[in-house]
């Protein structure tokens, strides 16, 4: 079907939920930093990660509205995110957004592997979902979530509604705008330790409420590759600094107090440790 697995590990295979599809982000951040990603990787890359993003359409669009949903607060990476309090399925825009970025890896994959129909056609599904997350999603200065039933909109505060950021300049320009406006305001999502992932001011926050109010690796990392694609180079050093000082002083927790910077749940995460790499060697 082209579905990945949510885990693999030395004991089991669990196809219970599965994981955004933030690869062709992450293929593209590869190839534009390392050789790795070689004409044989590409061809074995390439059709894996259509079927991948192919799924997405065929298995999860209940309505056929074109826009993919979250089954369960898994499938989106934010388990228990305020975006998934209402009952699923629920259409979230981040999804779409980090699909666009993979169909556009696959047409320069596709060109390169001298697919030049496939890599046209990629383009244009590319071009095309990033309207309907526009017209479906966008309400006057925020992204908003859905429930696919009725369409319903899902009232959340979560930092989630502003990884479509990552798509840059391909949003209109006063979109790009608003959405940086809201995260330059300190004491809503942006705290002196980088972003919350839920609104501070939020009913809903908690200190320790997981993906309702800690901070994490994986979100400041998209976020400074967004702000970074629409040229906020300082904004995004600034919040690629308090990441790497939080860790520093606290250590590779699973996530972290936004207001205290405290660490929280697991001390020993890969996830935090590899991010922080990453983001400390790019350090001006």
């Amino acid at each position: 079907s082209g579905a990945l697995p949510d885990l693999i590990n030395d004991r089991l295979i669990s196809w219970s939920f599965c994981k955004p599809p933030v690869h062709g982000w992450i293929l593209n951040r590869m190839a534009q930093t390392s050789s790795i990603l070689t004409h044989e990787r590409l061809a074995e890359i390439y059709e894996p990660l259509s079927r991948w993003t192919n799924w997405w359409f065929t298995q999860r669009d209940d309505d056929h509205d074109g826009i993919p949903q979250c089954n369960h607060g898994n499938d989106g990476g934010w388990d228990n995110s305020t975006v998934f309090a209402a009952s699923p399925p629920i259409e979230s825009p981040e999804i779409s957004a980090y699909l666009v970025l993979q169909m556009e890896f696959l047409a320069d994959a596709a060109r390169k592997l001298g697919k030049a129909d496939e890599s046209a056609q990629w383009l244009a599904r590319a071009g095309e979902l990033t309207g309907k997350l526009l017209d479906h999603f966008w309400r006057e200065d925020r992204f908003i979530a859905a429930q696919v039933s009725g369409h319903v909109e899902i009232e959340s505060q979560s930092l989630l509604l502003f990884m479509p950021l990552l798509l840059g300049k391909r949003l209109p320009q006063d979109v790009r705008e608003k959405m940086i406006a809201r995260l330059k305001v300190s004491g809503e999502f942006l705290s002196p330790h980088g972003f919350a992932t839920e609104n501070m001011n939020s009913p809903f926050y908690r200190s320790r409420g997981y993906w309702r109010g800690p901070i994490w690796g994986a979100p400041t990392l998209i976020l400074f590759d967004a702000l970074m694609a629409c040229d906020e180079i300082e904004f995004a050093n600034e919040i690629c600094q308090r990441f790497v000082d939080l860790v520093a002083r606290n250590g590779f927790a699973e996530n972290f107090d936004a207001q205290t910077g405290q660490g929280y749940h697991d001390f020993h995460f890969s996830w935090t440790a590899g991010i922080w790499l990453i983001l400390a060697h790019g350090l001006p």
